[in-house]
């Protein structure tokens, strides 16, 4: 029989998100949402209204460019339609794509992610499923299988409109399958474009990337060593938006800023802020053993052993997670359930219990484990099933019999005894 020992073996505060806050930033993050991301050890480190449903702007084009990879075919060669570029060049950034012209899929595919162009946006979602709409609700159908459920696009582009937004935290969903395809993972890391000759542009032209994260050539301010893309996007609405990721040494970071202002001298504070952010998980946070598999956790009394009346259990293994540099063992939860007591041998690694272990909103489940060996006595074992035979109730059941059989038996001598007397008394 298992005892429930439920023990609070330290206190914990759980916080309402399932971020591993470290000691925040002096600042919250200048944006209307944002996250900090790192993707070895699948952990958020931070996020500042992550669920708030916020404009995309062109980030919105990594779901465009993760539902081409997974509908379109990379060897087509794609015919601009009108509809792709009718008054697109005054209302954002564009490729100068032209009615008529031809054009590769993987070339479209560069430009709007490099360039940024809504038009080859445009033309992608309408060779693809041949409407805007159409290609729309191939994105909200993608976004529902990612999880989202702050995210509406009506758009392959980004530009405004009141129905077309998503969230901090849906948008780093996005950015982390679009990422899983080698494809986009090698366009977004490229700090330029060059637009080739075709049928409607007789001169090859050289566009940068929008994210100066990974660049010097537009401007050296906001480079970062260590990112590796991978989209911007601004719009009026929208604000500064900024989806990145970086390595630094064992360590992938994934950032999502969204809405995020100029500065007083025009600083472009999504760089800045998700500059920041790196940071803060570069200098706050490691990958730890939040348990070691040779904690001790509780006692569990043995019987039938010379050499030890119980075993320490353990964790059946260590916890490793991502966890604040600052990360005390005190700071977790620890509740466990083990055996009442067990019957010697015990040999080290046997399962006598289960552990559950909390730390700021997420949970491990393990077993606890014998530490150590007990051996068994063959005396007390012996004995045991003596005691244990004495105490059975098939024992009783013998007991029982034997007695009932002696009642049938003195009732039968008694009655025999008495028919001889009567036998007797006539004969006299």
């Amino acid at each position: 029989m298992v005892k429930k020992i439920i023990c609070l073996l330290f206190a914990a505060v759980l916080l309402a998100t399932p971020a591993l806050a470290a000691t925040a930033p002096e600042h919250p993050v200048a944006a209307k949402g944002a996250i900090l991301y790192e993707l070895n050890t699948d952990t958020v480190l931070l996020e500042q209204d992550a669920d708030a449903r916020l404009y995309p702007a062109s980030t919105t084009k990594l779901m465009t460019a993760l539902v081409a990879m997974e509908y379109g075919n990379p060897e087509d060669i794609i015919t601009v339609p009108a509809a792709a570029v009718d008054g697109l060049f005054e209302l954002g950034s564009a490729s100068y794509l032209l009615a008529g012209e031809e054009i590769s899929f993987m070339d479209l595919m560069e430009y709007m992610l490099i360039a940024s162009g809504n038009d080859a946006a445009n033309a992608m979602a309408i060779h693809i499923s041949g409407s805007i709409s159409a290609f729309a609700d191939l994105m909200n159908n993608r976004a529902q299988e990612l999880g989202c459920t702050n995210t509406h696009f009506v758009n392959p582009h980004g530009l405004h409109d009141e129905e077309h937004y998503t969230s901090a935290r849906d948008l780093l969903r996005i950015a982390k399958a679009a990422m899983e395809n080698p494809t986009i993972a090698e366009i977004v890391a490229k700090d330029e474009v060059v637009l080739p000759i075709t049928n409607k542009h007789p001169q090859t032209t050289t566009k940068y990337t929008t994210n100066y994260l990974i660049s010097r050539k537009s401007t050296r301010e906001y480079y970062y060593e260590g990112a590796i893309g991978i989209k911007t996007g601004t719009t009026t609405p929208a604000g500064l938006c900024l989806v990145a990721a970086c390595v630094k040494g064992d360590y992938t970071y994934y950032t999502v800023v969204l809405g995020a202002e100029k500065g007083e001298n025009g600083e472009r504070n999504q760089f800045i802020e998700t500059a920041k952010l790196f940071d803060y998980g570069a200098e706050n946070f490691s990958q730890q053993v939040m348990l070691s598999s040779s904690e001790p956790i509780a006692e569990v009394p043995v019987r039938l052993s010379n050499e030890k009346d119980s075993v320490v259990v353990t964790p059946s293994e260590n916890i490793t997670a991502m966890l604040p540099n600052a990360f005390e063992t005190s700071d977790l939860t620890m509740k466990y359930t083990v055996e009442e007591s067990v019957a010697a041998p015990v040999q080290a690694g046997d399962v006598l219990g289960k552990l559950t272990v909390s730390y700021e909103g997420k949970t491990w489940q393990l077993d606890l484990v014998a530490s150590s060996d007990a051996a068994r006595s063959t005396v007390l074992y012996i004995l045991d099933r003596i005691t244990g035979f004495f105490a059975s109730t098939a024992f009783k059941i013998i007991v029982a019999s034997i007695v009932a059989l002696i009642v049938i038996l003195v009732v039968y001598v008694i009655l025999v005894n008495r028919r001889r007397a009567k036998r007797r008394r006539r004969r006299q």
